[in-house]
């Protein structure tokens, strides 16, 4: 993988889910992770990160946290909630010039 640091694989990580959020078509990845929580989640939960118990769709994305690194030929950066509220995570992939491949919903 081309040399490019956690920090920036991450910020180009965001900008992909963001960007997707917007062009999005029903069902994307991103929204899709989203929707499912903000309706399945206790409002308590919500109250406490986000002081409100109905966040928008953009503050929960502004939210996920990168829990995790892995891959061989493609870096993967796993995002998820904070608290261990979900076992779901949005998984951003890279190709070996650091450019996002994919982005999926996985548990």
């Amino acid at each position: 993988m081309t040399e490019i640091s956690l920090q920036q694989r991450e910020q180009l990580a965001r900008i992909a889910m963001c960007t997707e959020l917007e062009n999005q078509q029903a069902g994307e990845s991103v929204e899709l992770f989203i929707r499912h929580h903000l309706e399945e989640i206790e409002p308590e939960y919500w109250q406490e990160h986000f002081a409100t118990a109905t966040p928008t769709v953009l503050q929960v994305l502004d939210a996920l946290i990168l829990i995790s690194q892995w891959g061989d030929d493609s870096e993967k950066l796993d995002f998820t909630l904070a608290d261990d509220v979900t076992d779901y995570v949005i998984c951003v992939s890279f190709d070996s010039k650091g450019q996002v491949i994919d982005i999926s919903m996985e548990s």
